[in-house]
């Protein structure tokens, strides 16, 4: 299937081609949850211990070299709310250019093989994660792909949780400088 169909059509237009240049694909196979049912668990388990797990909403892969082998991987959990600040590590690696922050949530930052966004929702913090493998994009564009693609999803779970107007997960953004 194509990007803007994965994950029962998970991604914005934007991020679904930001997904094409990732991978360098055009073709994709997906295991997902259905997002209104997901963001209900999401939601039943925000107070427990089981909230503070990883909850996995979407994995694509795509067929290389004859191995279909993970691209993407797309998760939620939840923290207590609290201010978020950068640690002093992710400062030294963002001035080594090894690490991009972005004025998305509370905190998000993306590298060459993953990308977060914590976003305020409700009483508590929702975790966005995105884990990639097997990507062709890298830099600046690798890691502007990243964020973009969680970005759109993390932007339909926090429609579904009805979040959406105070998590700061506008369409567009930009990075720190």
């Amino acid at each position: 299937m194509s990007a803007a169909n994965v994950c029962n059509s998970l991604l914005s237009r934007a991020a679904a081609g930001q997904l094409d240049e990732l991978t360098g694909l055009s073709e994709f196979t997906d295991e997902h949850k259905q997002v209104p049912a997901y963001s209900s668990t999401l939601r039943e388990v925000e107070e427990s211990e089981e909230g503070r797990k990883e909850q996995e909403l979407c994995r694509i892969t795509a067929d290389l070299d004859k191995a279909s082998l993970l691209t993407v991987a797309i998760s939620f959990w939840w923290s207590d709310a609290q201010d978020v600040r950068p640690r002093p590590e992710t400062i030294n690696r963002m001035k080594s250019g090894s690490l991009t922050l972005y004025l998305i949530g509370k905190h998000s930052e993306a590298n060459d093989y993953s990308a977060t966004i914590q976003f305020s929702c409700g009483s508590k913090l929702l975790r966005a994660g995105l884990w990639t493998a097997n990507t062709k994009l890298t830099g600046q564009a690798g890691r502007t792909a990243r964020i973009t693609i969680l970005n759109a999803a993390a932007r339909k779970i926090a429609r579904q949780l009805d979040c959406l107007d105070t998590a700061n997960l506008p369409e567009t953004f930009h990075k720190v400088t």
